[in-house]
């Protein structure tokens, strides 16, 4: 089957070349490493018309989005503009016309992405940082940032009605938030995901999209398939596969979501029948692909390779050959305003299209917004008027007598970032009577024993008795903690409020100090054994110890490395949340709590951990990454296994 194809229009210089088709499908942007933003007709008889340029930018452009009044661009120095979308007042036939209207964002680094939300009240904005800027539209000086990824976000995705807001990161993960609230919440978190890339190739940088019903996110995976995602449920509802054979970059879905474009780096553009879970076109383009973008009104498709080319495929779907047309026409006829804001209260294809909350406090700012909108878009015959103007109290039904007819929601999740971290001692147990275990390790067992208020009893067991003799002392400071090495035990003393011993909790002195004891085995030398006081108001968390030294995490986040004589040797800030440590040889384990930790109303907690090996003199960073955990269960313990491998 011959495929239309246009010949390339060589829109940019050679590199990345990013794509968007405009709402009305009548022009489509470009954005390239030539720092400009190029604006082509689409259709057949004004396609060979010279394109509107447009020079904001300084920098390769990397991103772009456009809506039914804006168009918005990023680049790779940080700047987001933004363009005012109109109609020529100097061409009687009804030209373009696009204006600057100001200065989105500026980062320090690259835009890669950019999302509009469906009321054009707010706009979501990736960068090569852990964190997503959520700007208003309306006050270009409101910002809001959602903190969460532990790596540089490559993506982000408003859903159709903009309730979710999908982010996917470099490290593969792909987060789900809440927008409905005046304070967006994670709620959903899918590690490993998407595929890993390194930041800073914009080739490699992988885009998740949403289908325009509003109910599947699809999300390119390290196999060069593409993951179907349910929306609610979060499930994996399909999986596209078995024609590229290599990354997965970009996606599109057709306006009425029965098929999805891919580009990948194998050089392919498919298309993809959705319904049937297999590709029906293919088309191999000479140079590495960049992006692609469905006509929203029609059966054409847009896509941009590593040259700086554009190409326009018309007649995409072989619709005589018995497939269905890649776009409704009745959504075409009545105009893309009615189908990107449907009235609030209703539902559109099974997806709630309850009203996004006032994050930025512009709800009178954005009527007003969206009332000249409407009566600019009404003139010419876009809008239903009772669209706008129905009566929202038409479902209002208040459940006053406990009858259950009005539908309950089910528990919201929302991230907790500033809930306490509950750290442990690993082999650690609570009071069994007067005897409780400070340290359970492969060396041997360290037993605390309440004697009386003024001291208890230690007593150190060794599986390999002719390594080390049974010790047992006197306990005056009453330890709470212990960490047993092959050459010494680690023992100290936390402030009740932080014990780790539930028992002992309660409300800490101001006058209380901690201390650190460390108690030699080497029998020739009475100096190995180290006492030492923590400043006032900081207190251990977790502690650990090995042949080559000991470390102590405390209350305010510092990480102290200690040879086996005392001296300190280290201390740095741990920009995460320390759930617990472990040592063996000249390794440290150290586990963290991510700050995309999800909490529900109810108590229930999804849990991301991350890990990281270091040397035991703080010198250098051997490995990190991302704990195996479900997302439901919880790490309990931590330690080596008898092959040194971290556990």
């Amino acid at each position: 089957m011959s495929q239309s194809i246009s010949a390339p229009r060589y829109a940019h210089a050679e590199g990345y070349t990013a794509l968007a088709f405009g709402r009305n499908g009548k022009f489509v942007c470009t954005g390239g490493s030539d720092s400009l933003v190029r604006v082509f007709y689409a259709s057949k008889a004004e396609r060979d018309q010279e394109a509107i340029t447009l020079e904001q930018h300084s920098d390769n452009v990397l991103s772009l989005a456009v809506s039914r009044g804006k168009v918005i661009s990023g680049d790779e120095e940080g700047m987001v503009f933004s363009f005012d979308l109109g109609q020529s007042s100097a061409s009687d036939s009804g030209g373009l016309s696009i204006e600057p209207s100001g200065t989105v964002l500026r980062s320090t680094l690259p835009a890669r992405d950019i999302s509009i939300s469906s009321t054009e009240r707010q706009v979501a904005i990736a960068t090569d940082d852990e964190n997503i800027r959520i700007v208003s539209l309306l006050d270009m000086a409101l910002l809001h940032t959602l903190v969460g990824h532990r790596g540089s976000v490559n993506s982000v995705a408003y859903s159709p009605d903009s309730t979710y807001l999908a982010s996917s990161g470099c490290d593969g993960t792909v987060r789900i938030w809440d927008m409905r609230d005046g304070d967006p919440a994670c709620v959903h978190i899918m590690l490993k995901t998407a595929y890993t890339c390194e930041p800073g190739n914009s080739m490699e940088q992988y885009k998740l999209r949403w289908s325009h019903d509003g109910r599947t996110l699809a999300i390119p995976c390290a196999d060069h398939s593409i993951k179907l995602v349910e929306r609610n449920n979060w499930d994996i509802s399909a999986l596209l596969a078995g024609r590229h054979t290599n990354t997965v970059c970009h996606l599109s879905w057709s306006s009425n979501s029965k098929y999805l474009a891919s580009t990948s780096l194998d050089c392919q553009v498919v298309v993809w029948d959705v319904a049937a879970r297999k590709a029906i076109l293919t088309h191999a383009n000479a140079s590495a692909l960049c992006q692609v973008d469905w006509n929203p009104q029609g059966n054409m498709l847009a896509f941009s390779d590593s040259t700086g080319a554009m190409y326009i495929w018309d007649d995409v779907v072989p619709v005589e050959h018995g497939h269905a047309p890649p776009f409704d026409r009745s959504l075409a006829d009545s105009g893309a305003l009615t189908r990107d804001r449907p009235r609030a209260g209703t539902t559109t294809g099974g997806v709630s299209n309850e009203p996004m909350s006032d994050l930025f406090d512009d709800d009178a700012a954005a009527d007003g917004a969206l009332d000249v909108d409407a009566g600019e878009e009404d003139e010419d015959g876009l809008l239903d008027a009772g669209d706008e103007t129905a009566d929202a109290m038409d479902d209002f039904v208040v459940d006053d007598d406990g009858a259950g007819y009005v539908e309950r929601r089910a528990p919201r999740w929302m991230a907790v970032a500033t809930s306490e971290v509950q750290c442990f001692q690993p082999g650690a147990t609570p009071w069994i009577g007067s005897r409780r275990y400070l340290a359970f390790t492969m060396v041997g067992s360290v037993v605390s024993i309440a004697q009386d208020e003024s001291h208890h009893t230690i007593e150190i067991e060794f599986y390999d008795r002719s390594a080390h003799r049974d010790i047992h002392f006197s306990d005056s400071f009453k330890f709470s903690m212990a960490a047993l090495s092959e050459s010494g035990c680690l023992f100290a003393t936390t402030s009740r409020e932080l014990t780790n011993d539930q028992s002992l909790r309660g409300p800490s002195d101001s006058d209380e100090v901690s201390v650190i004891s460390y108690k030699g085995f080497a029998s020739w030398s009475t100096s190995s054994d180290w006492t030492l006081k923590l400043p006032s108001k900081e207190h251990p968390r977790c502690i650990a110890a090995s042949s080559h030294g000991a470390a102590v995490v405390t209350s305010l986040g510092y990480l102290r490395l200690f040879s086996c004589g005392g001296a300190q040797r280290h201390i740095e800030s741990l920009s995460s949340r320390v759930v617990t440590c472990v040592a063996r040889n000249d390794v440290l384990l150290v586990i963290l709590e991510s700050l995309g930790t999800v909490k529900s109303a109810g108590g229930l907690k999804q849990l991301e951990y991350e890990y990281m090996l270091m040397s035991m003199d703080g010198q250098a960073r051997l490995a990190t990454g991302s704990c195996p955990v479900t997302p439901a269960g919880e790490i309990i313990w931590a330690g080596f296994s008898e092959e040194g491998h971290p556990v």
